[in-house]
């Protein structure tokens, strides 16, 4: 008995040490990451590999400042491919367009009311990978987005901030993908 307890708790634990190593992505930030794989792979890294190459040919190699500013440059490509191969191997791609829109999660986009000021926002709730304030996307690892999920539309929503008490409410919830 005690046994199949343990192997019980062994198996909770690397199937919540395997949902942790997961990077939660939309469906449209998992075809922006595999866009940008594809061109990294296609056009930047032989673009610099031939950049190499000729510059090599034509001149001295570590001398040249331009040539080993092209090195740098095809480490930081080489890097930033690792990062998205990366992300997209522990990708787990959520959907919810089934779901009814009445309750915040991910993906969601949420239209909100900051109730001091009286200006509306509105925000994408995506995973952290995903998101850029610049594009409305707000992670849902954030303070905000933390408090947002599983809210419905009329609820209210506190948030502490450096600058004081902000009080927001959820005036509309919208699915986005199918």
């Amino acid at each position: 008995m005690i046994s199949q307890v343990r192997r019980d708790v062994e198996d909770a634990c690397r199937s919540l040490f395997h949902a942790m190593k997961k990077i939660l992505l939309t469906r449209s930030g998992y075809g922006k990451l595999l866009r940008e794989l594809a061109i990294l792979n296609h056009w930047e890294r032989p673009r610099v590999v031939r950049e190499i190459l000729e510059s090599a040919a034509d001149r001295g190699w570590e001398a040249d400042a331009d040539f080993q500013s092209t090195l740098a440059r095809q480490q930081k490509v080489e890097r930033r491919i690792r990062q998205v191969q990366e992300i997209l191997a522990n990708a787990e791609v959520l959907m919810g367009g089934n779901l009814l829109p009445d309750r915040v999660r991910f993906g969601s986009r949420v239209r909100l009311l900051n109730l001091l000021t009286g200006k509306e926002h509105q925000f994408k709730l995506v995973g952290p990978v995903e998101a850029d304030a610049s594009q409305g996307n707000l992670s849902i690892a954030s303070p905000l987005g933390q408090a947002l999920l599983g809210r419905g539309p009329g609820e209210r929503v506190e948030l502490k901030t450096p600058g004081g008490l902000r009080t927001y409410q959820i005036m509309e919830i919208f699915l986005d993908e199918p």
